[in-house]
């Protein structure tokens, strides 16, 4: 059942947040053609369709846990008590939230700000369970929404980035600056909103560290650190040749190095979620 949660954890994680992280780059990202415009949005569609089918298997799978075995996943009562818990509460924001980014893809005027909602209620979702409903609960909340929103920011611009540089032009080169110029506020929140929250739910740090918790967290931060410096190499050495030779060849690799220590952490986090968390961060 442990393996279920993490590949269902992990599935939500990659397309909630690439969903709400398409819409946050479409608004941001103004050189964007149209082409690439249409794509971006064609993913963002797509990754809430397929992100409300994994929120939606959290129902089942917290029944069957409940229940303690698979059987639980069909039962109605252990079904209702799931839908009723926190997580079942957390699941239809998240849902509610992908059904409005989904609309992005009509490419309406009204279908902006509807997706722009939906990116806040995806947000938001996640302050509704596990470890953000501890105490101080307002903090760790506000704390969760900064958190998700910068990292859904940062998994999101991948994929335009990716598709931009392709072209080589000055469209590429404004695209990249720009999402390298609003990257140093949105990662400075993630890493500062992370480390807060570290804080909080830890207590003393040095202690972590002899937790199995602890040790899949310093997993977690030492990808992240690998993350932060190819963000730096494709802002101080990259773009900067991108702009001097029209060659995207190094950069793009770079995005693909970026997106795999992406998975990467999503991955330890579902683990880290699924199995050792502690208990009092539920």
């Amino acid at each position: 059942m442990q393996i279920a949660s993490i590949l269902v954890k992990a599935g939500m994680y990659v397309s909630v947040l690439l969903a709400a992280g398409s819409v946050i780059n479409l608004w941001l990202l103004t050189e964007l053609d149209a082409a690439a415009g249409r794509r971006l949005r064609r993913l963002a569609a797509w990754s809430a369709v397929v992100g409300i089918v994994f929120s939606a298997l959290n129902i089942p799978l917290r029944a069957a846990f409940f229940y303690g075995g698979f059987g639980g996943a069909l039962d109605p009562m252990m079904l209702q008590i799931a839908l009723f818990s926190p997580l079942g509460l957390s699941v239809e924001a998240d849902i509610l939230g992908l059904l409005g980014i989904a609309t992005i893809a009509i490419n309406r005027s009204w279908t902006r700000p509807v997706a722009a909602l939906g990116v806040v209620l995806v947000a938001i979702s996640f302050a509704l369970r596990g470890h953000a409903t501890g105490d101080p609960r307002l903090a760790l909340s506000t704390l969760f929404v900064i958190h998700i929103l910068a990292a859904s920011f940062w998994i999101g611009g991948f994929y335009p980035l990716y598709d931009m540089a392709e072209r080589g032009n000055e469209a590429t080169v404004r695209t990249v600056e720009r999402f390298g110029q609003a990257a140093l506020v949105m990662v400075g929140l993630l890493v500062a909103a992370g480390v807060v929250i570290l804080v909080i739910l830890a207590g003393d740090p040095i202690a972590v560290l002899t937790q199995p918790w602890g040790q899949f967290l310093t997993l977690k931060l030492a990808v992240v650190a690998l993350l932060l410096g190819l963000a730096g190499l494709n802002k101080l050495r990259l773009t900067p040749a991108l702009a001097e030779t029209g060659n995207a060849g190094p950069l793009r690799a770079s995005i693909r190095w970026e997106v795999a220590a992406f998975l990467v952490i999503l991955l330890v986090t579902a683990t880290f979620t699924s199995t050792v968390a502690p208990e009092h961060v539920g």
